[in-house]
Order: C-alpha cells, then sequence, then structure tokens
C-alpha cells in the first residue's frame, strides 16, 4: 500500500468501531490504532437516523486518529441489519466468442443474475458467484470452455438505495471519503474460507442483531441479519432485577465469567453499583434468566436456519461478535445444532484487539488493504450513479 493507511468502520448496534490499517512490508495487515463510540441512529438492525448515526461515526475515527496521530480520511464501511436483502439467483448469457469464455462472458454472466434479481431502489453491494453452468452441464470455472449458453448462480446482497445515499452522504458531510460498503458478515466469512475447508455456519452475535453466513461447498449459500442479541438478555436482568440499562450491561458480562456448577449452591451474588444496596441476587434466579433468553435466542436461530440445514449438512458453527464469548451461547449452540463450535477472533492481533467483538472490524480493515490497489467506487457515490445508469441503459438497450 506504500505507506498508505485506511480506516476499517464496523456500524455495530451497541458500539461503532474503528480501525485504522495498513500493509507491512511483507503484505501482513496492521492495525495502527482503534476509537470507538457508542452507536446511535442504529438499533436492532435498522438505520433510523443517517445523520445522528455519521455523527458517532465521526466520533470513533476522530478518537482513534487523535491517538495515532494518523491523518487518514479514507474509509471501508462496515454494515449489517435487517434492512439488508440477499438472494440467490441465475443469469443467462451468450458468450461473446464461439471457441471459448472469458472474463467478460463471466462478468456478464453476473450482471444478468443481478439485474434480474435486484429492484431499481436497491444497491447491490456484493455479487458473489456460486455455480457455473455451461450448456446445461455444471463447471467449476468456465474460462476456456466452449460453449453457446453461460449461466452464472450468484448470491447477491444488497441494500435501499435511499437508506445506503443517506448515510454515506452523511458521513462524507463531515470529511471521511467513503471508498467501499461491505456486509460484515461476507467479508468476516471471506477470512474463515480461506482458513477452513467444509461446509460451516458462521454466527456473528451482538447487541441488537445475528448475522448468519452458510457456507456451502466453497461458495455463500445463505446470509441473513435477524434482530435477536445481547440487548434482550439485558432487557431481562434489567426487568428481573429493577436496575438500570447500563447496570444489567455489567452484571451480564459479570454472570458470562461465573462457573456454572455455582447452581444449585445456593449462591447469592453482589450485583450492587454505586447507587444500590439491596441488589444480592441468588445465582440461580439470574441462571434462570441469562440461560432461558440465550436458549429462546438459538431456538429461533435455529427455526430460521432449518430448511436450509436440512439440505445442506455443516461441520462447525464459527461464533463470533460481542456476545460470541458467553459460555451460555457456546454451549446451546453446541447442543442445539450437534456440531462443534468455534469461537473466531483476530488472534494475529495484540491482545487489545483479540476479542470476538473485533471480528467484523479487523475482517474489513483486511478486506480494504487488499483491495485498495484496485480501483473502487463507493455504493452511494456520484460516480457509482453514473455506473449504474450507464449500466441499466445497456441492458434496456
Amino acid at each position: 500500500m506504500d505507506g498508505r493507511y485506511i480506516l476499517g468502520i464496523d456500524i455495530g448496534t451497541s458500539t461503532i468501531k474503528v480501525f485504522i490499517g495498513t500493509l507491512d512490508t511483507n503484505g501482513n495487515v496492521l492495525v495502527a490504532g482503534s476509537g470507538t463510540a457508542p452507536t446511535v441512529g442504529f438499533k436492532k438492525g435498522i438505520f433510523s437516523d443517517p445523520k445522528l448515526l455519521a455523527m458517532t461515526i465521526k466520533q470513533a475515527v476522530d478518537c482513534a486518529v487523535g491517538a495515532t496521530d494518523i491523518c487518514v480520511k479514507d474509509a471501508y464501511i462496515g454494515i449489517s441489519g435487517i434492512e439488508i436483502k440477499a438472494v440467490n439467483s441465475l443469469g443467462s448469457v451468450s458468450p461473446l466468442l464461439t471457441d471459448q469464455i472469458t472474463q467478460d462472458d463471466i462478468s456478464r454472466g453476473k450482471r444478468a443474475a443481478t439485474f434480474v434479481a435486484v429492484t431499481e431502489d436497491h444497491e447491490v453491494l456484493h455479487v458473489l458467484p456460486q455455480k457455473f453452468f455451461v450448456d446445461k452441464q455444471r463447471v467449476e470455472l468456465p474460462l476456456q470452455e466452449n460453449g453457446s449458453h453461460l449461466e452464472v448462480q450468484a448470491h447477491i446482497v444488497s441494500i435501499p438505495k435511499k437508506i445506503l445515499n443517506s448515510l454515506v452522504n452523511a458521513i462524507e458531510e463531515l470529511g471521511i471519503n467513503v471508498v467501499n460498503v461491505v456486509v460484515n458478515s461476507i467479508v468476516v466469512t471471506e477470512n474463515i474460507k480461506s482458513t477452513s475447508s467444509g461446509n460451516f455456519l458462521l454466527m456473528d452475535i451482538g447487541a441488537g442483531t445475528t448475522e448468519l453466513t452458510l457456507y456451502q461447498e466453497g461458495y455463500v449459500f445463505l446470509s441473513a441479519s435477524l434482530p435477536l442479541g445481547g440487548d434482550y438478555i439485558t432487557s431481562d436482568i434489567m426487568q428481573g432485577i429493577s436496575i438500570s440499562w447500563n447496570h444489567a450491561e455489567e452484571i451480564k458480562k459479570y454472570y458470562a465469567k461465573l462457573d456454572k456448577q455455582l447452581r444449585g449452591q445456593e449462591i447469592t451474588l453482589d450485583c450492587n453499583a454505586y447507587n444500590t444496596t439491596d441488589k444480592h441476587i441468588p445465582y440461580d434466579f439470574l441462571n434462570d434468566i441469562v440461560e432461558s433468553r440465550v436458549s429462546e435466542i438459538i431456538y429461533l436461530l435455529s427455526d430460521y436456519l432449518k430448511l436450509s440445514l436440512e439440505e445442506i449438512q455443516i461441520g462447525k458453527v464459527f461464533l463470533t461478535g460481542g456476545c460470541g464469548a458467553m459460555p451460555s451461547f457456546i454451549e446451546c449452540i453446541g447442543t442445539t445444532f450437534g456440531v462443534p463450535v468455534e469461537i473466531i477472533h483476530p488472534s494475529d492481533l495484540p491482545p487489545e484487539y483479540s476479542s470476538p467483538g473485533n471480528t467484523a472490524c479487523y475482517s474489513i480493515v483486511k478486506y480494504a488493504v487488499k483491495n485498495l490497489s484496485k480501483p473502487q467506487v463507493a455504493p452511494g457515490s456520484n460516480a457509482w450513479q453514473r455506473l449504474m445508469n450507464r449500466c441499466n441503459k445497456f441492458f434496456k438497450n
């Protein structure tokens, strides 16, 4: 990258996280600094106020820049949420040459799949090829193949243009140059697939949403975002013990560190904060609150995936996100899905960066620094709009 730096920005439902990244001389990704800010304007997977959200992003960026004294404006934005649409689509084209299929033909097939599946009011973020067919016969890679008919099956991820444009414009008005917008679960899966073989399920359990990616035979079969996360546990604790939200968050983190062997031992926990004196809570009572909600969340995720998992047999669940390290989730997922569960985190980073809650942000940075040498046009920018207008005219003609 010739000493260039890039901002990787993870828009989470509770926290905005920013990494400043670059490549060293050996091609390894380095994180030079980080910043965080509480999320405002994005809750339970819905972009409710792009301007307020952009302001919190700017706060996190300023924190990272101020801590490192590195001046950097270019950013990759990682998003998630229930307003993102993901579908599998099949595009069909005739090769331009009669004797071989070229990369241009594959690109045209991907565009055809996109225009079949994505409506005018949505912006495409990712087009991920799944399968190729030449004259109705499946091939691994159609380059150099002979045939008169090419079909490209792809997983296509998009978001309403109105939401994306509002967010990108609000961010750029604050002096941050949006190079590209990516979906968190997709870039995390890109990292996993480079080190894992076989079919797997990724679960990124955050505060307000859980991001799912089902990976089969070398491609993304399904991706989705569901409004289920750790905030439901926090809410239950808050109501069950009659305490504030922040107090409940601290108790949730405290509970995650406790040994479940305490159940049935008549243990009472001192759950008081600075402004309380009467919160001495039986461990079994707190255990009932947390474990019942965890079981419900995993049941709902399992039910959503039921039909897909009847078709695809997975060998492992990769678990990450802010709630990814909670033993309750690990145990419940393993029992429910009947496969090993592995927590993923940025293990090649220093300890202060290596928690599961930073997996998405690190994946965004890795994706960014490895793509900066390629020409980029950010979705939502004026240049992107001009490009899409030309594509629309091409297909209409």
